[in-house]
C-alpha cells in the first residue's frame, strides 16, 4: 500500500515517534473479520453451529464473533447474522440502549449499529435509523427487515429536516458521521485514491453541523 506523502506528513508531526509502528499496522497487519448473531432467531446458536463458521467470541459486544461470513451466505440472507469489524461494534455497546428507549441512529446505512441497537431494545421502545442518500438507505432497510424486529422505522432525510420534527425526543443519539475514511485505506483502495489532505476539515465541518442537529432531537439530560 503506497500511503499519500500528506497522509504520511500530518500522522509523523501528530504521532511523532509512535508514526512508524502506526503507519506498519496500517500497511502490513491485516483487518479482523467479524459479526454479531441475531439471538432473537430461533435455533440462532444450532443455526451458526451448523452454517457458520470457526468463530471466536469478539470482545467488543454481546454475541459477537471473530470470522467471516460472507453477504449471500445462507445465514445473513436469513438474517442470523451481521457482518461487522469488532471494533466497529464498541459504538453501540457503549450506547446500551435499554428496552422501551426512543433511540435515533443518525447516520446509519448499512445497519451495523442500527441491528446492533435493535438487539439491545428487544422489540421495545422505537429506534429510528436514518440514512440522507437513498441508495443506501434501501440497503439499511434490507438489513433492518432480515433482522427482523418490528419497533424500527428507516428514514431518508436529512438531519436538519429530522430535527424539524422530532425535537428533543430521542433518549439516546448515535452519530456514525461522514468522515475522511483514512481507517478504511487497508480493506477499501477506493478510499486511498479519492483522499485528499484536506478532506479531515471538510468532514469536520459537516460533522459539526450534524453533531448540532442531534443535540436538538435529544432529550434533557439524556445521552
Amino acid at each position: 500500500m503506497q500511503l499519500p506523502t500528506p497522509f504520511i506528513e500530518k500522522y509523523q508531526r501528530l504521532l511523532g515517534e509512535e508514526a512508524s509502528a502506526f503507519f506498519t499496522a496500517l500497511t502490513d497487519n491485516q483487518p479482523v473479520k467479524g459479526f454479531r448473531l441475531n439471538i432473537a432467531k430461533p435455533h440462532a446458536q444450532a443455526m451458526l453451529a451448523k452454517y457458520g463458521p470457526a468463530a471466536v467470541p469478539a470482545p467488543y459486544a454481546e454475541a459477537a464473533y471473530i470470522g467471516e461470513v460472507k453477504g449471500r451466505s445462507l445465514l445473513h440472507q436469513a438474517g442470523y447474522v451481521y457482518s461487522q469489524e469488532p471494533s466497529a461494534m464498541i459504538v453501540a455497546t457503549i450506547a446500551a440502549a435499554q428496552p422501551g428507549e426512543r433511540v435515533l441512529d443518525l447516520c446509519a446505512a448499512p445497519g451495523g449499529k442500527t441491528t446492533q441497537l435493535a438487539s439491545q431494545l428487544q422489540g421495545k421502545g422505537l429506534l429510528v435509523a436514518n440514512e440522507i442518500f437513498p441508495k443506501r438507505a434501501k440497503i439499511l432497510s434490507e438489513n433492518v427487515e432480515r433482522w427482523g424486529f418490528p419497533n424500527v422505522v428507516v428514514t431518508n432525510q436529512a438531519p436538519q429536516e429530522l430535527s424539524r420534527h422530532f425535537p428533543q425526543f430521542f433518549d439516546k443519539i448515535v452519530v456514525d458521521a461522514p468522515c475522511s475514511g483514512e481507517g478504511m485505506f487497508r480493506k477499501d483502495p477506493v478510499a486511498l485514491e479519492e483522499w485528499q489532505a484536506d478532506t479531515p476539515e471538510q468532514c469536520a465541518i459537516r460533522q459539526k453541523d450534524i453533531l448540532a442537529q442531534a443535540v436538538a432531537m435529544l432529550k434533557p439530560g439524556a445521552s
